[in-house]
């Protein structure tokens, strides 16, 4: 079958069963869901039957209303009803551009081509709120347009290569999205098209290394690759051991970037923040497009070169900054740029002094256990600059 709303009973004799199952094994369920019906399913009949289908494809018509209430009635009955967390709404380009040159519910296709993701996950997220107000509605898609925050669906970045040039692309592209004022990113960590030695590849083990050090201070921290065992077990000790680093961090940071989020949600705050962001008045970090805040404290400062084991790191005017692995301050000046140790191991991170930053414990999965007690690490000012840090714990 297609890659419609629906299971193959094949593959998938008893997915409610299957639902229940992962749930008691404190996982979530997101289920690839394309907005493209297989030919021999009733949905495709019901949807060609209602003139929902965009002619000469398998693709239906986003911009009818009655159209976008039968996806989700298709969705809703056979993924939401039995317990499935959230859609992967993929290919909603849509793939193959079948709309242009084709007149649409709303119009000219070519005049709408760029709007299709946004009706899409409207349609998903519109009546989801209302049959299930105590969820939050969440799906991944590939392309966005203006006001798709709205629709609580996060964009990641299609199918990337696992390449050096293809991770430097990567932050700078998470980097623009945010400015465009959309906050909900992700990407393919590791790239979806590996080489196929990837597991024993030392040279593409250690750009896998790095990416997942960018992957854990993107909004979605996410593994993704075609055809790959992508369970991290299958790279080695070396690299599982550099990976909890990061993966520990990720889930410890959990109070201060839950936080941050709920600034998203509030505020229209931006939680992964290209440095002009927070320093606008900086010339020098306008330029800078290797290195982002995470939320208000910490400087994020990837490598994204092959072989390193130090990088340059631009400093902003106006703030000194702690080393967040150390705790030593750093003492370069504001305005200047440094050189760090980088060992393959461990993504440079700097903490603003004059803020704080909440860590919670180690843990498996994001409700494991409660986030008391509290780590609250606290970065002083010193003097001009210098800073130092202290950590207390409290419940």
């Amino acid at each position: 079958l297609g890659w419609g709303p629906h299971w193959d009973p094949a593959y998938y004799p008893n997915p409610e069963d299957m639902v229940t199952e992962l749930h008691r094994l404190h996982m979530q369920l997101m289920v690839s869901v394309w907005s493209k019906f297989d030919n021999t399913t009733d949905f495709y009949t019901r949807m060609r039957a209602q003139h929902h289908i965009i002619p000469g494809s398998l693709y239906y018509d986003p911009y009818s209303e009655a159209a976008r209430q039968l996806f989700y009635s298709f969705s809703n009955h056979s993924m939401f009803r039995i317990g499935v967390d959230a859609l992967w709404l993929d290919a909603t380009e849509p793939e193959g551009f079948p709309h242009l040159g084709q007149e649409l519910a709303a119009g000219s296709g070519n005049e709408y081509a760029n709007t299709y993701s946004l009706m899409t996950t409207a349609a998903i997220h519109d009546q989801y709120v209302k049959d299930y107000p105590t969820l939050r509605p969440f799906s991944l898609t590939r392309s966005s347009f203006a006001g798709q925050q709205r629709t609580g669906a996060a964009l990641w970045s299609g199918d990337t290569c696992g390449t050096w040039d293809m991770l430097q692309r990567q932050v700078v592209a998470s980097l623009n999205y945010g400015l465009s004022g959309i906050p909900y990113w992700s990407m393919d960590i590791g790239g979806f098209f590996r080489p196929d030695n990837q597991y024993s590849d030392s040279g593409y083990i250690e750009l896998l290394t790095r990416w997942f050090q960018v992957g854990a201070f993107v909004p979605v921290f996410r593994v993704h690759g075609g055809n790959s065992h992508t369970e991290v077990w299958n790279y080695g000790d070396t690299f599982l051991r550099n990976f909890l680093t990061v993966d520990h961090l990720r889930y410890r940071l959990l109070p201060y970037t839950y936080s941050g989020f709920f600034s998203v949600f509030s505020d229209g705050y931006t939680m992964q923040r290209a440095l002009v962001f927070d320093f606008a008045h900086d010339t020098g970090a306008r330029q800078v497009a290797d290195q982002f805040m995470w939320g208000p404290c910490i400087m994020v400062c990837p490598v994204l070169q092959p072989n390193a084991t130090a990088r340059p790191v631009y400093l902003p005017a106006g703030s000194t900054w702690t080393d967040f692995w150390t705790g030593s301050p750093v003492t370069a000046a504001g305005g200047s740029s440094f050189s760090t140790p980088a060992p393959v191991g461990e993504i440079p991170l700097f903490v603003r002094a004059g803020t704080f930053v909440l860590l919670g414990p180690k843990q498996q999965y994001s409700d494991e256990k409660p986030a008391d007690p509290i780590e609250l690490r606290l970065y002083k000012r010193t003097s001009r600059h210098s800073s130092s840090s202290s950590s207390s714990s409290s419940s």
